[in-house]
């Protein structure tokens, strides 16, 4: 029997129990023999016992076949949207290296630049639909060996110079949402500082650091910045859910996140990692 139908059929029985002992209680006012009563209840127990088996597991098992019917649909449509997507990316590259007019390669750029903003968007999407449908799967790993790979990743894009510090972290966590909250905040800082301005990181002592100096925050906007689909500057492009989706990742692993910022300064946002630490 499934953890499901044991609570279900539990909750059925108390509240079908709660409903005799009223009864009960407001005949007893009118002559009945309360024992009587629940002696001819539990004759009946069995009999509720099974109907109640019967009734909820018909009830949950087609609940059990529209989500594995709902699991079924939303793989095959991120694959389908994987594919298209891959194939744009791979016939950009072919097109860079035979392009050789300057106006062309500016539109290729534009276009690859929008290709990787949609696959990031996809990667995202395809995150969130799996911890719907499925349970989060956690894992150990060397967050400084993610670091590297993300930052390395970000410097093939030719954006801001990144200045980083590390040291092995071994942690316990949810690797794939992991790597989306260091896109997200690396995103961030790039998005909000100028291009030739660095971005520094650091992981040391249990803590990861992403700081800027780009256009910062006042009071009020840092108060509203884990709002999903809020943007500090509308001037930036962008949806508006990178921090809302860092807020809920780390408010589902226990990680401490604080955001300092001041206007025309930068933005400095912290990862306390205590609470997911691993010992080697």
């Amino acid at each position: 029997m499934s953890r499901e139908l044991r609570w279900s059929l539990f909750v059925f029985v108390v509240i079908f129990l709660a409903f005799f002992g009223i009864h009960s209680f407001i005949l007893s006012d009118q002559g009945f023999s309360a024992s009587h009563y629940f002696w001819a209840l539990l004759l009946l127990l069995p009999g509720i016992f099974v109907v109640g088996i019967v009734f909820l597991g018909n009830l949950l098992d087609k609940q059990r076949r529209q989500e594995e019917r709902l699991e079924h649909l939303v793989r095959e449509v991120l694959h389908e949207i994987n594919l298209p997507i891959a194939t744009i990316d791979a016939n950009l590259e072919m097109l860079h290296r035979r392009i050789d007019e300057e106006r062309a390669r500016k539109r290729l750029r534009r276009i690859t630049a929008a290709t990787r903003r949609l696959k990031r968007l996809y990667r995202e999407l395809a995150y969130e639909l799996r911890k719907e449908i499925s349970p989060v799967e956690r894992e150990a790993f060397d967050l400084a060996d993610l670091l590297e790979e993300r930052v390395e990743h970000f410097r093939e894009l030719g954006r801001n110079p990144l200045e980083v510090e590390s040291e092995a972290t071994p942690v316990y966590a949810d690797r794939i949402g992991m790597e989306q909250v260091l896109d997200n905040l690396l995103e961030n800082a790039f998005k909000y500082s100028d291009r030739e301005s660095p971005i520094h990181i650091t992981l040391r002592n249990g803590e990861l650091t992403i700081r800027d100096e780009g256009i910062g925050m006042d009071e009020n906007e840092i108060l509203r910045v884990y709002e999903r689909y809020y943007q500090s500057d509308r001037e930036v492009r962008g949806e508006g859910i990178g921090l809302a989706l860092v807020k809920r990742y780390c408010d589902d692993e226990r990680i401490a996140l604080r955001i300092v910022s001041k206007k025309g300064e930068g933005t400095s946002v912290y990862l306390g990692l205590k609470r997911i630490l691993r010992s080697v």
